[in-house]
């Protein structure tokens, strides 16, 4: 007996030296490098194109626009501008010419972004994200990507901003003065809100934030009453369920129990208000005070809304079926299962199914009815959720904006003028517009006809350099190649170890 103990033991180190020199392995395997923008010395004239105009809801037909170096030069209907032998003419064939897209809640996750986030939002026309992380340590790799995008090296989205802080829940040690120090030294930073943070915390963060000109933004606080926190100065509320939570008469005392809970005190369960009661006990009225407060301190309000279909398709196998699941990375994907195994035990409970599908519906309603009442919305994807794809959701949320009740035009400005309106960067960016900088996408389709127009990109300009559809295509072949085979476990291991070194709170 002893001997066949000691076997196993000595079968069983080598087994787990095995697996330890493999994963070893692929930590040291080189990946492919960071993809670069192109360096094109051409100016460029595309005649023959119609602009959509989002603020009109309207075409400018058959026009010229110049661009020379990164920026728009003139925009004209008349074939009369400047032509020489270092001015590349671009017949447009009368097809539509779109601003470059805006995703306004997004992630880059990991320091292996540029490999397999970057370039899948560049392919689908997403040229400008406000990255909503703030946990993983990756500040320094992300203000260093912000240089190189904007110098034209490195192939990614423009960081116009992002989270370098974050607090709330598990993250809610940090000493709130010192943390809106630190943001304040970075006017394209921000501090994001998170669920678990106390009123004791929040308004004292909030007045300081203030005083320093911080923007803080993200989710509304479970403790606390987002009519305060709108007041208080947040900049944006992120996610649909803002309204349903609040727009109840049970809402006082949710927020009494997630204050016993983040204050560590005991609590029970049943004193929990539940989900589809608070739904079911909808009220329209608290829901216009709320709006109402919302629209006077013009705090935004970026939905979501693909985060909750996928609550109310998780147990829908032909949506899991994704074809882009190909880009996904392997620990991505592991991730996704755990979260998808999950939902499913979470149905398998009477009642849960319909709540998940009437809680998307409302959402969407009320997003609509927000928007009428002239709340700014915001499109965002939080991509890297579960079934949020980088870029590619981008377009799933404009049509789910557009089921809300929005018309084309007006889903279109939350990812164009919206958010250059939100960042103060308008003089710069959202349309296509003498000055600007040449960021837009060349469209095969009106998506003023039907948002999922948006998806048949043709070719793209980026800083005001060509990508053509081929240029397209093998940005996503690369991200493909990246996320799958060796390549994928190779960075799958990078990314678990990095998660286990800068996860800092």
């Amino acid at each position: 007996m002893k001997k066949i103990i000691l076997k196993i033991l000595k079968y069983g180190l080598i087994v787990i030296g095995l697996i330890l020199s493999i994963i070893l392995l692929l930590y040291v395997y080189p990946i492919a490098d960071p993809l670069s923008q192109k360096t094109d010395t051409n100016d460029y004239i595309i005649s023959n194109i119609n602009i959509i105009d989002v603020a009109n809801d309207s075409i400018i037909t058959n026009q010229s626009v110049y661009i020379k170096n990164d920026r728009i030069v003139k925009v004209t209907s008349k074939d009369s501008l400047l032509k020489n032998d270092h001015i590349k003419i671009i017949d447009g064939k009368g097809k539509y010419a779109l601003a470059g897209l805006w995703d306004m809640h997004s992630h880059l996750a990991f320091q292996i972004a540029p490999q397999v986030i970057m370039p899948l939002h560049i392919a689908n026309g997403v040229t400008y994200i406000r990255d909503m992380q703030g946990i993983v340590n990756i500040n320094k790799e992300r203000i260093q990507w912000r240089k190189e995008i904007d110098s034209e090296e490195l192939l990614g989205p423009r960081l116009i901003g992002f989270a370098d802080e974050i607090v709330g829940a598990n993250y809610d040690e940090q000493n709130v003065f010192e943390l809106v120090n630190r943001t304040a030294k970075d006017s394209q930073t921000f501090i994001k809100i998170y669920s678990g943070i106390l009123p004791d915390r929040y308004f004292p963060l909030a007045e300081e934030a203030k005083k320093q000109g911080v923007v803080f933004a993200g989710h509304y606080p479970n403790a606390i009453n987002p009519i305060d926190a709108s007041n208080a100065g947040q900049r944006s509320f992120e996610h649909a369920h803002l309204f349903l939570k609040h727009a109840n008469p049970l809402a006082k005392k949710n927020r009494q129990y997630y204050q016993a809970l983040y204050s560590d005190e005991e609590v029970d369960e049943d004193d929990r208000p539940s989900s589809i009661d608070m739904l079911a006990s909808f009220d329209y009225q608290k829901f216009s005070e709320l709006v109402d407060t919302m629209v006077k301190n013009n705090t935004y309000f970026c939905p979501t809304h693909i985060t909750r279909k996928y609550e109310a398709f998780a147990n829908d196998k032909v949506f899991l079926d994704d074809a882009n699941l190909k880009y996904i990375p392997h620990l991505v994907s592991l991730i996704w299962k755990d979260d998808i195994s999950q939902m499913k035990e979470y149905v398998e409970v009477e009642g849960n199914q319909q709540y998940l599908e009437d809680f998307y519906l409302k959402g969407l309603e009320l997003t609509g009815l927000a928007h009428e009442k002239g709340v700014n919305i915001l499109a965002g994807t939080d991509s890297y959720d579960p079934y949020s794809f980088p870029g590619i959701s981008l377009h799933s949320e404009l049509e789910e904006l557009v089921k809300a009740g929005l018309s084309p035009a007006e889903a279109l400005k939350s990812a164009t003028i919206i958010p250059a309106e939100y960042f103060n960067v308008s003089e710069m960016y959202g349309t296509i517009a003498e000055n600007k900088i040449a960021d837009l996408l060349i469209l095969d389709k009106n998506p003023l006809e039907d948002i999922k127009n948006t998806t048949s990109i043709e070719s793209l300009f980026f800083n005001g350099n060509l990508y053509e559809k081929e240029d397209i295509d093998n940005m996503k072949l690369y991200v493909e190649n990246n996320a799958s085979g060796l390549n994928g476990l190779s960075i799958s291991v990078k990314m678990f170890f990095r998660l286990m070194k800068d996860n800092r709170h």
